[in-house]
């Protein structure tokens, strides 16, 4: 008897270990919404093996709820900067091993990359650099995507910046029947930080307001917010819809990703079959983007999650998408900027032809540190615990339910 069990279990073992095989191929990816390109994911399989599981969220806020409460660990997800801070704090992440990336270089990086990231982990004396923990995937700036189609609309955004699309609303330029349609960025922390810097640029109304409220949580910052968000009856509290609506015509400004100006960008180009920047240009006429003086600036970086069943097969996915070839081709479906220099150099010169990006990013701030015509400062936002993330998440609930 005991002779037929161990024969039954050595019968049973070679399918143990191709079950364990079979697990071990694959990778938990979890992502934003329309921000990565799917192509890339059977040259990723051919290449390595491994199949690429993807959930998809709206916001950070989100992520991070998918992530605790997912019926299977993630091997990698690609937050925000002040995300990844937090989960990092709570022990949520773990730290990469940059001996595995043979393709990863600290100096590869765009400069404003490096800047934010050197705001990163301040507080952490256990974190030497921000690579250990994460690394960058895109970046970039909010701003406020317009429609031009409404005569006069750049000048008033020029004029009002932030003002534009929120609190009072200015007065309206001479022949608009109404009101211009404005949409927010429904992510809580962008709305509640982009209404704080509304408020320190407005010194007459809050004259007591510091420079850096919009990284500091407080009770009266909250209500300033919310009263800042509550001056207005928005059009629209959305995420990538909104730029549809705008390129639809169905919004006229939107406080965004300047990223997503970049998407439509690309997409219009493309359902215009353009093959020259003055075809690409020509498709988006009807689109433009505005970056205020003072405005938050970003990066997405790809992490590890502490409890990630597949690191091996996580540090691979990561230095897939440093290989400059891949990042590029990432780049050609998401609009974002690119966090690598070879890879924007690539899109500047039109690589193989390309001279549809090459167009886009020569002719709009597609990159941040490009902007000569005026002062842009840029400023990643801080992580603020779950109880302060949790009240801004409700006043914002508030606001859109008033």
């Amino acid at each position: 008897m005991k002779k037929f069990v161990v024969l039954f279990l050595a019968a049973l073992l070679p399918l143990a270990l191709s079950a364990c095989n079979r697990q071990d191929k694959v990778l938990y990816l979890l992502n934003w919404g329309e921000y990565i390109n799917e192509d890339l994911f059977p040259v990723f399989e051919a290449e390595t093996g491994i199949t690429i599981n993807l959930t998809t969220v709206d916001s950070n806020e989100n992520m991070e709820t998918e992530l605790r409460t997912s019926s299977h660990p993630f091997d990698i997800m690609i937050p925000s900067d002040y995300m990844i801070e937090k989960l990092y704090d709570e022990g949520k992440l773990q730290k990469i091993d940059l001996t595995k990336l043979p393709h990863y270089a600290e100096t590869n990086f765009m400069s404003g990359v490096r800047d934010i990231m050197a705001d990163l982990f301040l507080d952490n004396a256990d974190v030497t650099s921000a690579f250990e923990v994460c690394t960058p995937y895109f970046w970039g700036l909010f701003g406020l995507m317009y429609n031009t189609t409404l005569p006069g609309i750049a000048e008033y955004i020029e004029t009002n910046g932030w003002g534009a699309a929120f609190g009072p609303l200015p007065a309206k330029p001479a022949g608009w029947a109404n009101n211009p349609r404005v949409g927010i960025y429904s992510v809580p922390r962008f709305a509640y930080s982009a209404a704080l810097i509304y408020a320190t640029e407005n010194d007459v109304a809050y004259p007591t307001i510091p420079d850096n409220a919009f990284n500091i949580y407080s009770v009266d910052n909250l209500q300033t917010a919310r009263q800042i968000l509550s001056a207005r009856n928005y059009s629209s509290w959305a995420t990538d819809q909104m730029k549809k609506d705008l390129d639809a015509g169905d919004l006229d400004i939107a406080f965004t990703y300047v990223g997503d100006y970049f998407d439509t960008y690309l997409l219009n180009a493309q359902a215009a079959e353009a093959v020259t920047g003055a075809q690409a240009e020509a498709a988006n006429t009807h689109l433009g983007i505005y970056i205020p003086d003072k405005t938050i600036a970003f990066v997405d970086a790809m992490c590890i999650p502490a409890d990630a069943k597949n690191v091996e097969n996580a540090h691979l996915f990561i230095d897939f998408f440093l290989r400059p070839e891949n990042a590029y081709a990432n780049s050609d479906i998401v609009g974002y900027t690119t966090t690598l220099i070879s890879v924007y150099n690539m899109i500047r010169g039109a690589e193989g032809g390309d001279v549809v990006r090459q167009t886009m990013v020569v002719n709009h701030p597609y990159n941040p540190m490009e902007i000569t015509d005026r002062t842009i400062v840029g400023t990643p936002l801080i992580a603020f615990n779950s109880n302060q993330t949790s009240s801004i998440v409700q006043m914002i609930f508030d606001v859109k339910n008033d």
